[in-house]
């Protein structure tokens, strides 16, 4: 650990003789982005304070030998360690325990089993504020907090550590303790994601996964088996009963962040295409549509193995051969690079530790470009340090298997990214050439007006369904009239074309643009909450004024005007959703243009906020 990393971490020590317990307290605690030192016992714990000099100490009272209320009253005697905080953690809650501890020394007095959600608000009071301890560690991206993920577990544990990481990261959560209770949460709730322990009295994993993957009402909720067996044949098991993915015990948190986001964009990406794929048939009135991974044998995925060492790369070869795909090998991050540049690349299986050009470098340079982004690259490592994961998942990496690669593990993943990949390229290419003509404006190359109605109404639908937030905003190009009397309705048109191109590439792969009518026109966000779409709302903004360069009128300069709305916050239905945009629009019009408003009072489209 460098020391800019100590410094920007708070170091709490956890004297603690259950493992248990101080598993639980050390993983709270590394959840809000603290550094924990652990110790057995009294002795041990000493004389970690004094080579370690932590922020704050976590005290249990009873220890073996030295009594924590003992080991309290040495650290206040000791002039090196006497202002260190001591937090005392106790099975009993009786008053006079507590007494005796505040009276030897401690700062505060906690009662077991600790509570997981008021706990780091006490821990907060004692920490010097580096960070804020309740904050998600920093290098990875909040998720959309809109998806709900079911948890489920028979140990009491084990439940709450998940929740707790999920419930950080902002995700909302439903729990069960068994496969039976399970089942019935999913019919209630429909959950987005499901996190489910194998081993279970009753209905085991394996049986819960297999009856919600045979229901087509249930079967594209993704589910990842959480399990402590370690048997390839037990995975293999849980793959073929149709788990999306594994995670073994103890849960490594940046893994479970990595394969909770992986899966949940898949999700979206599914949702979106279905979306679509309805819309497209009602426009057309035709009930048929092209199925997402229907390759031919020429537009088979395309694998890039980057591996310096030829053993490694010959056995991840091997591994491969089931799937139908096409395979490339590098064994560089420059000719990696090359050949991203040079064919369409889906899947990159990258080496991280490569010589001169490693894979942190070739991922983000990947990752950087407007192109390149959609290539799924998975990281490969012998490296187990959740510093190099944090690494990898703060450039972009789509997913990291660690050596010695379990061959049912890299099948699972490139499968899962396969799909993923799919997903993203029809939503990008919109293939189906003759439904598209039916529903594109030819001017500008986005959704026409008709198939913006129905699409909205469909997410609306959906959206309110799964407490989703729907997000829309109402773009409109400013002071468009004089632009075509000053330049002509050929300059207009390239001006609405241009502008049609700079949002569709500023926007997230599952949003949708649509021309409204004349030289507006909506984009709609599913899963975004304000905070997202004031986010793309100002991107749009600052990338429209500084880009939009019409080709016959190269000094002419653009810029647009933009109104938010958002559900459930500002409406009920999808005409005032619409209806709250337009609003907000014009009032951002009003205000000077080249701004975004918001409508920031339910149902009453006079009250917004303007931010230029």
């Amino acid at each position: 650990m460098t020391v800019a990393e100590t410094t920007n971490q708070n170091t709490i020590l956890v004297i603690e003789d259950n493992e248990l317990n101080l598993k639980l307290v050390k993983d709270l605690m590394e959840i809000h982005n603290h550094r924990v030192v652990g110790a057995p016992n009294a002795e041990t714990g000493v004389d970690l304070a004094h080579s370690h000099k932590p922020d704050l100490i976590l005290m249990d009272i009873e220890l073996p030998g030295i009594s924590g209320i003992e080991a309290t009253r040495r650290i206040r005697s000791d002039m090196t360690l006497r202002d260190i905080p001591v937090v005392a953690l106790s099975a009993n809650a009786m008053q006079e325990d507590k007494s005796e501890a505040i009276a030897a020394g401690c700062n505060d007095y906690v009662t077991k089993p600790i509570d997981i959600k008021a706990f780091p608000g006490i821990i907060d009071r004692y920490l010097p504020q580096k960070h804020s301890p309740i904050a998600a560690p920093a290098p990875l991206p909040a998720p959309a907090t809109e998806h709900l993920i079911l948890v489920v577990d028979d140990d009491p544990l084990n439940l709450e550590l998940l929740s707790a990481q999920l419930i950080a990261r902002e995700y909302r959560v439903i729990t069960a303790n068994n496969g039976e209770k399970a089942l019935a949460a999913v019919e209630e709730n429909t959950p987005d994601l499901i996190l489910l322990d194998i081993m279970m009295p009753g209905i085991d994993g394996y049986e819960v996964t297999r009856q919600l993957k045979s229901d087509p009402e249930t079967k594209e909720i993704p589910i990842i088996l959480v399990t402590a067996l370690t048997e390839d044949a037990e995975k293999k098991r849980g793959l073929e009963a149709g788990a999306d993915e594994f995670i073994n015990k103890p849960v490594n948190h940046p893994e479970l962040d990595t394969r909770v986001r992986s899966l949940l964009r898949l999700k979206e990406y599914q949702d979106q295409i279905g979306s679509r794929k309805q819309s497209a048939c009602l426009i057309c009135q035709d009930p048929t549509d092209k199925e997402v991974g229907n390759r031919t044998p020429a537009d088979l995925p395309t694998i890039l193995v980057v591996e310096d060492d030829p053993i490694s790369a010959k056995l991840m070869t091997t591994y491969l051969s089931p799937i139908p795909c096409k395979i490339e090998l590098a064994q560089t991050g420059e000719e990696a690079l090359r050949l991203v540049s040079q064919k369409k690349i889906d899947i990159m299986l990258l080496d991280i530790m490569l010589p001169a050009l490693d894979g942190f470098e070739v991922c983000k340079s990947i990752k950087g470009k407007e192109d390149t982004i959609p290539i799924q690259v998975v990281m490969t490592t012998g490296l187990t340090d959740t510093k190099s994961k944090l690494r990898g998942i703060d450039l972009g990496t789509d997913d990291f298997i660690v050596k010695p690669v379990n061959k049912d593990e890299l099948r699972a993943r490139v499968k899962s990214l396969i799909k993923k990949k799919a997903f993203i390229d029809r939503l990008r290419e919109r293939i189906d050439d003759a439904r598209v003509a039916a529903v594109t404006d030819r001017l500008t190359g986005v959704f026409n007006h008709g198939y913006l109605k129905c699409y909205i109404e469909l997410e609306f639908n959906r959206s309110k369904r799964n407490n989703h937030h729907l997000a829309i905003l109402m773009v409109d190009v400013d002071d468009f009239k004089k632009f075509n009397d000053a330049y002509g309705h050929q300059c207009g048109d390239q001006a609405l074309a241009t502008i049609a191109k700079i949002l569709k590439t500023n926007i997230r792969d599952i949003d949708l643009v649509a021309r409204y009518g004349g030289e507006e026109f909506t984009i709609v966000l599913p899963y975004a909450n304000l905070t997202i779409a004031e986010s793309i709302a100002d991107r749009l903004l600052q990338s429209i004024s500084a880009h939009a360069a019409i080709p016959d009128a190269p000094d002419a300069r653009l810029s647009v005007s933009i109104g938010i709305s958002v559900f459930p916050d500002f409406c009920n239905t999808p005409d005032e959703l619409l209806k709250t945009a337009d609003a907000a629009l014009y009032r951002a019009k009003r205000n000077g243009k080249n701004q975004y408003c918001v409508s920031t009072t339910k149902n009453n489209p006079t009250n917004d906020e303007i931010h230029p």
